[in-house]
């Protein structure tokens, strides 16, 4: 489970998420989806940041580092004093997760193991796309008005950095469910032949 607030705690964690959302370098309307192809998936990433859920009036927070490739993608939560919460991860043979204390869990998808690691349903599957400014190819989906993406159920939200390129807010909400990643780096890194095929946590 990710690390639970108190009252204060709570609206210290959303004032500082507040003050993300709110950098002088990003607009409203720099969204830019497009539609995913095969040289967006040539490119991967490496980012760092913040990461707040709201559930059922009540509200948690972590840290991420993740990883994101054409074959493997991995994503290690931390609580903020560093502990680790768990390590996900989805490579050609399915999606895996690996608890703090070392036990892994095996699920028929990636929102059941995030669920059943975090305590809620990351869309892991689609979330890498999102990021980048991509809706799923596999899917229907929607612009908004306001320039958000309506797809899988989720409406999307996403926000650019100073650079115009690089995300630095991602938010989704399912009306039961809000996600809230702010991202503190976010490299974008060329897939080659020496890129990871498979999940470094699965057993030889």
């Amino acid at each position: 489970m990710l690390y639970r607030l108190g009252a204060h705690g709570a609206c210290l964690a959303a004032a500082l998420l507040l003050a993300a959302c709110s950098h002088p370098g990003m607009s409203k309307r720099q969204t830019q989806w497009q539609a995913a192809d095969d040289k967006a998936a040539a490119v991967g990433f490496h980012s760092q940041g913040r990461l707040a859920v709201k559930q059922e009036e009540k509200g948690s927070y972590a840290n991420f580092e993740w990883q994101n490739g054409r074959h493997v993608q991995h994503i290690d939560v931390n609580t903020p004093l560093g502990n680790t919460v768990g390590v996900l991860c989805r490579d050609g043979e399915g999606v895996i997760a690996e608890g703090s204390d070392g036990r892994q869990y095996q699920a028929a998808n990636a929102i059941e193991l995030s669920q059943n690691l975090l305590g809620f349903a990351l869309p892991l599957d689609h979330l890498h796309l999102w990021a980048r400014g991509y809706w799923a190819p596999e899917d229907s989906y929607e612009i908004l008005p306001d320039g958000r993406l309506r797809q899988f159920g989720w409406v999307i939200e996403r926000r650019l950095a100073a650079d115009e390129r690089t995300p630095r807010l991602l938010v989704l909400d399912n009306r039961q469910l809000n996600i809230r990643l702010v991202f503190d780096q976010f490299e974008p890194v060329e897939e080659d032949g020496s890129s990871p095929q498979r999940c470094s946590i699965r057993k030889a």
